[in-house]
């Protein structure tokens, strides 16, 4: 069996603790592993990008689960997932996790510095480089992990890239949840997702916080990519440990990063602004906090 529903996105936005929360449902199937990132038909598409034949294999384990579904948060901002999606999968469910793009794409900026190798020491320098590693095919092809996970600003212009699933999928078909529901009432967002998905909306799953924000210092991402841990020793250790020592190097040494500097947290607003209020049209959701800048949490 495959997919009938996919969490898209955003990058930095909830992803991981939805993806646990519907993963504990007895009707619902979901892979060991988030960012299989097989529908990103962008040619410079992620390393780790899962390949036909292992993501089918991923999904013959289904049993009598009427829901089976990923997590890539890739897909939203990839302009050819969706049409991929829907020619492979059909009219499934989508479901896509907003937050307030100034607080996404600093989150987004500290997950590379922490894991990919984002060489800027400040956010504010690489918001200045995003235009020209944009434009440089030299960088889509050299740097390191997706090029697009360095674009912090593009990243947070959802209008577009949420109005590319509605047309291909139809609106009842997409659900929007915000980062700050999932952050206050994250039971209440799961029950919500489970209505929409058809399964038992009465279980009640672990709710904890996952993939915390924060820094680790040197430990390279090698050691943190369960994926790419896994398939690089598992001729040597068992499964069962290898799955381990990422989620273990992931919560050690651990500290919350800087604030982001508030001069720049008001220019992005300002920057952010108009797709904010056609998100808002588009989606019918009071966005004014991400307007108005007020601080959210980056854990949930």
């Amino acid at each position: 069996m495959m997919p009938n529903f996919l969490i898209v996105g955003a990058a930095k936005s909830g992803t991981t603790s939805l993806y646990r929360y519907l993963s504990q449902h007895p009707d619902i199937f979901m892979p060991k592993w988030k960012e299989l990132s097989f529908f990103i038909g962008d040619p410079f598409g992620p390393l780790n990008r899962v390949k036909n034949q292992r993501y089918f294999r991923l999904f013959a384990k289904v049993k009598n689960q009427s829901s089976v579904g990923e997590a890539s948060t890739g897909y939203l901002y990839d302009e050819f997932a969706p049409k991929r999606i829907k020619e492979l999968l059909g009219p499934i469910k989508i479901i896509v996790i907003l937050r307030n793009p100034v607080d996404m794409s600093y989150s987004l900026y500290n997950h590379q510095v922490r894991r990919e190798g984002e060489r800027f020491k400040t956010f504010e320098a690489a918001l200045e480089a995003e235009e020209d590693r944009r434009k440089k095919p030299t960088f889509k092809e050299k740097c390191y992990g997706w090029h697009a996970n360095y674009y912090y600003y593009h990243r947070g212009l959802y209008f577009e890239q949420v109005n590319r699933y509605f047309v291909t999928f139809g609106k009842d078909n997409v659900m929007i949840v915000l980062f700050d529901e999932l952050s206050h009432d994250p039971m209440r967002v799961a029950q919500r997702v489970f209505r929409f998905l058809g399964v038992d909306d009465s279980f009640i799953p672990v709710v904890k916080v996952h993939n915390p924000a924060g820094e680790i210092l040197n430990i390279p991402r090698f050691w943190e990519d369960a994926g790419l841990f896994e398939k690089t020793i598992s001729f040597v250790f068992s499964k069962n440990l290898i799955r381990k020592v990422p989620h273990l190097l992931r919560n050690i040494r651990r500290k919350p990063p800087q604030p982001i500097n508030p001069v720049t947290a008001r220019r992005l607003r300002e920057r952010f602004h108009d797709d904010i209020c056609r998100l808002e049209q588009l989606i019918g959701k009071d966005l004014s906090t991400w307007k108005q800048g007020k601080p959210q949490s980056d854990e949930i």
